[in-house]
């Protein structure tokens, strides 16, 4: 029987040597605990941030996604490692969306309309509702795709605060069907870009001026996550969202939007986003090695 578990938050200096050395104890760890394969880098779940960036380094690093040096991959291969699991980030640019593809979701809207599926913003005065009605679609949702666990209401009511803060009504996109949620897609504003300009990255006592100043002039977004019921899928929800957030981007004067992570088995969605006219900008990889 294989029995699985990840290593978390590798760091390390270009040193084989040392790099062994904290993989061998991770493993040696795992093994004890009667495991006999370990993946990663990893966090405490999918919904996090997971693997290394192999490609894309001149690309800075959208909010919530990590970046390191080049020669991690070359370490973790150096270490016995090999990669399991390919994701990649897609840049699409505000001002080259294809007319005739937006032009196709406004007919899938008014389809959707009178089969009684309606989209809106999120209602963050209602928030709390609002993320409890989310939380069993996202799982729901998501169930089946790699590595993936479910969120539990605490769970997913604390990953939901933490993107409050960042957020307004036009960023959380919801389907429903007869008043129940059958959908969603959640944007980010690239706070990375006023986050790099704050002195020393601290708040106090003059980092929150330009976090105030600065998130008015933010040219770029993080397109984090859409998902749908797999009953309603097929009937063009996913080009209604792709429609809407190009249309918010277009109002706020976003130039561009980052699609991540996307998985290189999710062949649908890969579609879709080249058909837009996204290109792969950054790639991430996650490594196994068998105890």
């Amino acid at each position: 029987m294989m029995t699985i578990q990840g290593f978390w938050f590798f760091e390390s200096i270009d040193n084989a040597l040392v790099a062994k050395e904290l993989l061998k104890s991770a493993s040696d760890w795992l093994k004890a605990k009667g495991l006999n394969k370990m993946i990663g880098p990893e966090n405490l779940s999918t919904n996090d941030t997971i693997g290394i960036l192999t490609r894309g380094f001149d690309q800075p690093p959208v909010i919530m996604m990590p970046y390191n040096y080049p020669y991690y991959e070359r370490l973790l291969k150096d270490c016995g490692l090999t990669p399991t699991m390919t994701l990649f980030s897609y840049l699409m640019k505000t001002d080259s969306m294809p007319t005739n593809l937006l032009n196709r979701a406004e007919l899938f809207e008014n389809r959707l309309q009178k089969s009684g599926i309606q989209i809106r913003t999120i209602d963050l005065k209602n928030f709390d509702n609002e993320i409890n009605a989310l939380q069993p679609v996202y799982n729901s949702a998501n169930q089946g795709n790699w590595g993936f666990l479910p969120l539990d209401t605490v769970g997913f009511q604390h990953m939901a605060k933490e993107m409050k803060q960042l957020v307004n009504d036009e960023n959380i996109l919801i389907a429903e069907k007869d008043g129940k949620i059958i959908g969603y897609a959640v944007t980010l504003p690239d706070f990375n870009q006023v986050f790099k300009k704050i002195p020393k990255g601290r708040l106090l006592p003059f980092g929150w001026y330009y976090l105030l100043t600065g998130r008015n002039n933010i040219l770029g977004l993080r397109i984090i996550i859409m998902g749908v019921l797999p009953a309603y899928r097929g009937q063009g929800i996913d080009w209604c969202f792709y429609s809407k957030i190009t249309a918010y981007a277009k109002k706020k004067g976003i130039l561009w939007g980052e699609a991540c992570y996307v998985m290189e088995s999710n062949l649908q969605m890969n579609k879709m986003l080249k058909l837009l006219g996204a290109t792969i900008v950054k790639e991430y990889k996650l490594f196994e090695m068998n105890l």
